[in-house]
């Protein structure tokens, strides 16, 4: 599963809590807006491309404004964004809340368990069929429909206030692959997930 692969700019979380940033595009300012915001780069195993970290520390509150007012910034040069993170949306000083829908990106299958009737509902809106554990994408779903329907499911469920977490499968930024398994066709890009607050999720 290649969900970072699509996107010029994508947002996402690691399981110990840290925030990245990863940049499939060069974009020659994205240096000084995100580490002039806190980001601080991280150089992958191997070549690959520009990956930028909070730590776990900045993960709620700080992590929103912080990724949102460098959001805005690039958005000057690109509108090619998803946002996949959990980190943005958690308040460190309280416990992390459980979300109405945990969606896990594994191997080749995108899986999602619910907690509401009315988060099942959405589910079954984006494409997810049941399963014995929960929900889960039609096996052979190419990977572009995957993060559009997880990308689709997720505004729709903070629409109706209805919290979610998507599991990208990296446990540390260690995990997080310097450079894509394979090509990706950028032609096919779903679109934009929203970023964090300010509006919360714009597109």
């Amino acid at each position: 599963m290649a969900f970072l692969d699509h996107n010029d700019v994508v947002i996402g979380s690691t399981d110990d809590g840290h925030t990245f940033v990863l940049l499939n595009r060069a974009l020659p300012a994205a240096q000084r807006i995100l580490t002039d915001h806190g980001f601080t780069a991280h150089q992958p195993s191997g070549p690959g491309r520009p990956l930028y970290l909070l730590p776990p520390a900045y993960a709620g509150e700080q992590a929103n404004t912080r990724t949102g007012e460098a959001m805005h910034f690039l958005f000057q040069h690109t509108w090619d964004v998803t946002d996949l993170s959990w980190t943005t949306r958690w308040n460190p000083d309280e416990p992390l809340p459980e979300p109405d829908v945990h969606f896990h990106v594994s191997g080749e299958r995108v899986t999602a368990t619910a907690r509401t009737d009315a988060a099942r509902r959405i589910l079954a809106n984006h494409g997810f069929t049941p399963t014995r554990e929960g929900y889960a994408l039609p096996v052979g779903t190419d990977e572009t429909r995957q993060l559009g329907a997880v990308v689709q499911a997720e505004t729709a469920l903070s629409m109706e206030n209805l919290g979610t977490r998507i599991r990208l499968g990296f446990r540390t930024p260690e995990d997080i692959p310097a450079a894509p398994a394979r090509t990706s066709s950028h032609t096919a890009t779903p679109p934009a997930a929203p970023v964090p607050d300010r509006p919360r999720r714009t597109r």
